[in-house]
């Protein structure tokens, strides 16, 4: 074959194959028959190279750059760019509306990428990093050819020079690209936005290099109802390390977030699944490794620097600088010393908070009542490579209302519309240390206040050494379980500046092992640490749960080892802080609309304190334990006693709560409906007959677990429970009423019966299957029109696990038709019995009522005859 053959069939093979970094550079200069070229070629290329960047502006770095006078931005991409697999980040950097997004916060989470070339185009490959094979193993030809990276965009070559091939990638920057894009596209979320891009109102603002980043900054502009929508995103591109981090594996027993990767290889009879914890960078100063072996604090080559804004006011600027720097505790547990370190924002114009390369704690105004601390890794290993907290304004006012519902009865300070500033920097601290724990990898601990007994918490020595939980990561807000007086005492009435669990899980997460050359041979060190700590509860995890709460020692918002007993203390605070709100707030010639905000606060902790307790119901307790060397979980399921406890404490409370949750003098003053708890009598009563809840137990009845629940028993004393005040005859009260009549809606939908419209079925309608969002709705109908209506701050979530994980993986239990539906049906039976012959017993009003429910129950069971 001829020269020019061979020449124009290497064209074509180029042409159709895009080519990874370790493949042929297209134009590169040391081949040596591309330096055989004609000279008249290259002066053409090179003039139109020059032609396109002629009168750009250029930065050099990471990517050299041109920016021309028509706004365009060229990339210069060498053999070195091809080579190097980066991070590809977008931000929210200004926007003109925040029902969505905030200045500062990322768009998703940034994703790997990186580039190859052929003699036509650069093409951008979006990474798989989640499927990997084993280094040298004889199926690895066989994984590339099925496992590529997808290309996800094409750039045209633009013009050459020597290795140097210029492309425009002004389109992808400044458009409506779906990579990238400002517009979240979840019709599953309510109040998404719908706008249409608008190209002339858009355009690039503004382009910097740096050694490792480059960043780009665009004015997107879109048309939308009623207002449009105008924001400014900056994407990052970071090169990932060179080298990178050792992995360390994720273990049920502490909480890191995680990401998985799944590895093929012929030595095992099966597909690898691989879990990797979050976590910096964090290694002795070079010169240090022995002195850290020997066991000397030493300090970190690469501290974790946040920059705080400084649009924070003054008065709490400081303490949140202290929230990060208390992690340097922990740390320290790990062997490094000074590792946190909390600047402001430099006064100097050449900062950029939206350079990747900076960590910042960011204070978005907005009325969202919330906080947040992500973190964004290296796809490879987990390495955290840059960590942001956002701080809406308005959390503010939710740790206000936490702080008063949760310690008025006990702590004057607090009886107030505007804290002072010691009181407010107090909770703020806590926030800003939890955020930051979020941001250094760790989850939430729910499980944490759970090992401290109920009593300690009024224990002035043992609340001032660990405060309200032994983790920072628990949602434990305020000593809700301090009664009057025991301020004065001395008992501490916040949480921990960092617990002991926060402490042993940076130790576990952070120390350095001497000669482990990778994960598997960290395993039986890192089980070592764990084991010293098993026998004490403080030094347990407990992952959040989503959904269905299944493991009442697991739980948000709670205090101590015993929720009847905490609730029957913050119950009694509760009462003390309604009896006395008025006097407390009332201002002359002010209406009430302060005390109301106050007031839905009270109502929000009281419904906590019920939904503390429900889980009890068909409950079932996880730990996760280790036993030859296989990571086990242990499941039991609550006691039968325990439960009937709390069946009779949760119905107590919805049948005597509304004389002092709802004093009608209050509620008139308030212009507040004195239903508010009708939601929570239905709740109740949802959750003692839910199939969630029979299901558990029906489980539990084969378990071989003594002292547990049979189905039928517990229906039995469910039953005496709901209707003792029916069995004893009598006029029933409103509150008995109202839980009665639940109770039976709650059977008749859950038999199976049905009947003409307006019975069965469709009277049990809006029943959930636990309840829970009944009570939600409780706690929501005590809010005025004016409190926040966010998503984020309706129900309390005041953090950033918005991110939540729950290990157990398990769904709500299930009781099959056949084994419950008879068991409801049953229990109807009797119900509507004992009604007949309570027919012409007790007052007018109660005669209708049995009357009434007779009359569905008959026309379910007609329906089926």
């Amino acid at each position: 074959m001829n020269k020019q053959l061979i020449l124009a069939a290497t064209a074509v093979l180029l042409a159709c194959s895009p080519l990874h970094a370790e493949q042929m550079w297209p134009f590169s200069n040391k081949k040596k028959k591309a330096a055989k070229m004609e000279k008249t070629d290259s002066v053409k290329k090179e003039d139109k190279f020059d032609k396109a960047v002629k009168g750009a502006q250029k930065g050099s770095g990471l990517f050299d750059y041109y920016l021309t006078k028509k706004g365009e931005l060229l990339l210069a991409v060498t053999p070195r760019n091809l080579k190097a697999n980066y991070l590809l980040a977008n931000r929210i950097s200004e926007i003109s509306q925040n029902s969505n997004f905030v200045a500062g916060q990322m768009l998703g989470d940034p994703f790997m990428i990186r580039f190859s070339a052929d003699t036509s185009n650069v093409y951008l490959h979006k990474v798989n990093h989640w499927e990997r094979v084993a280094p040298n193993d004889p199926i690895e030809k066989s994984f590339r050819r099925n496992v590529q990276d997808p290309i996800t965009r094409t750039f045209k070559i633009k013009a050459s020079r020597n290795d140097t091939l210029l492309i425009d990638v002004t389109t992808f920057f400044v458009s409506n690209d779906k990579l990238l894009t400002p517009i979240r596209q979840s019709p599953m979320v309510p109040g998404e936005m719908s706008a249409t891009y608008d190209a002339s109102g858009s355009k690039l603002k503004e382009v910097k290099v740096f050694e490792k980043n480059l960043e780009i900054t665009s004015i997107l502009n879109y048309t939308s109802e009623p207002d449009g929508y105008t924001v400014t995103v900056r994407r990052s591109i970071l090169e990932l390390p060179e080298e990178p981090m050792k992995v360390r594996w994720q273990d049920n027993r502490v909480g890191y977030f995680s990401s998985k990767y799944y590895t093929y290889t012929s030595s095992k009879d099966k597909l690898l699944t691989h879990e990797m914890i979050h976590r910096w960078r964090i290694e002795p100063k070079e010169g240090e490794w022995e002195k850290y072996y020997r066991g000397e604090l030493v300090e970190p080559e690469r501290k974790i620097v946040f920059y705080v804004d400084n649009a924070f006011p003054d008065k709490w600027r400081e303490v949140v600088k202290q929230g990060v720097e208390d992690w340097n505790t922990a740390f320290e547990a790990a062997g490094f010393k000074n590792v946190m370190e909390a600047r402001d924002y430099p006064d100097d114009p050449s900062f950029d908070p939206d350079d990747i390369r900076y960590n910042c704690i960011r204070y978005a105004v907005t009325d969202v009542a919330n906080a947040m601390g992500p973190s964004y890794t290296d796809p490879r290993t987990g390495e955290i490579l840059v960590a942001d907290v956002i701080w809406y304004h308005n959390v503010i006012s939710l740790v206000h209302n936490w702080r008063f519902a949760q310690t008025g009865a006990v702590d004057p300070r607090v009886r107030k519309q505007v804290f002072d500033d010691d009181v407010m920097r107090e909770s703020l601290r806590y926030v800003a240390a939890h955020e930051v724990g979020h941001t250094l990898g760790l989850m939430h601990n729910m499980g944490a206040s759970y090992s401290f007994p109920v009593d300690s918490l009024r224990s002035p020595s043992f609340t001032q050494k660990y405060g309200t939980t032994p983790s920072i990561m628990d949602y434990a807000r305020n000593n809700y379980v301090a009664q009057r007086g025991d301020f004065e005492r001395g008992v501490r009435m916040v949480p921990p500046l960092i617990g002991v669990y926060d402490i042993h899980a940076i130790n576990w997460g952070y120390r350095i092992f001497e000669k482990t050359r990778d994960a598997e041979e960290e395993l039986p060190l890192l089980n070592d640490l764990l084991a010293a700590k098993r026998d004490d509860p403080m030094y347990e995890f407990g992952a959040q749960q989503i959904f269905l709460t299944l493991d009442p020692t697991d739980q948000s918002e709670d205090l101590g080892n015993d929720h009847i007993k905490a609730g029957n203390y913050g119950v009694e605070n509760c009462k003390y802080i309604i009896a006395n709100i008025c006097d407390w707030f009332a201002e002359e010639n002010r209406d009430y609309k302060d005390i109301q905000s106050m007031y839905a606060a009270v109502i929000g902790q009281y419904t906590r304190y019920l939904m503390h307790v429900m889980p009890y119901l068909g409950g079932v307790e996880y730990k996760d334990l280790v036993q030859d060397g296989r990571q086990l979980r242990a499941l039991s399921y609550i006691p039968a006693e325990r439960q009937k406890q709390a069946m009779k404490w949760l119905v107590d409370q919805v049948l005597t709560a509304r004389a002092w949750l709802l004093p009608q003098e209050l509620m008139d003053k308030l212009g507040q409906p004195s239903t508010i708890l009708d939601n929570a009598t239905s709740g109740i009563a949802g959750k003692i007959f839910s199939p969630a809840t029979l299901g558990s137990i029906y489980q539990g009845e084969r378990s071989g677990q003594k002292g547990i629940y049979r189905v039928d028993t517990y229906l039995s004393d469910a039953y005496n429970t709901v209707f003792a005040s029916a069995v004893r005859g009598g006029s029933l009260t409103i509150e008995e009423m109202n839980l009665q009549g639940a109770a039976v809606a709650a059977l008749l939908k859950n038999s199976g019966l049905t009947g003409p419209s307006g019975t069965a079925l469709q009277l049990g309608k809006g029943l959930t299957d636990d309840g829970t969002d009944l009570l939600v709705r409780m706690a929501d109908e005590a809010l005025p029109p004016f409190v926040c209506n966010h998503p984020e701050c309706r129900h309390d979530h005041a953090s950033a696990g918005e991110i939540s994980y729950y290990r157990h993986d398990m769904k709500g239990p299930s009781l099959s038709a056949q084994v419950g539906q008879p068991l409801y049906t049953a229990t109807l039976r009797r119900v509507l019995n004992l009604y007949k012959q309570r027919r012409s017993s007790g007052d007018a009003r109660t005669r209708d009522f049995y009357e009434y429910q007779i009359l569905k129950i008959e026309a379910a069971f007609d329906n089926v005859k």
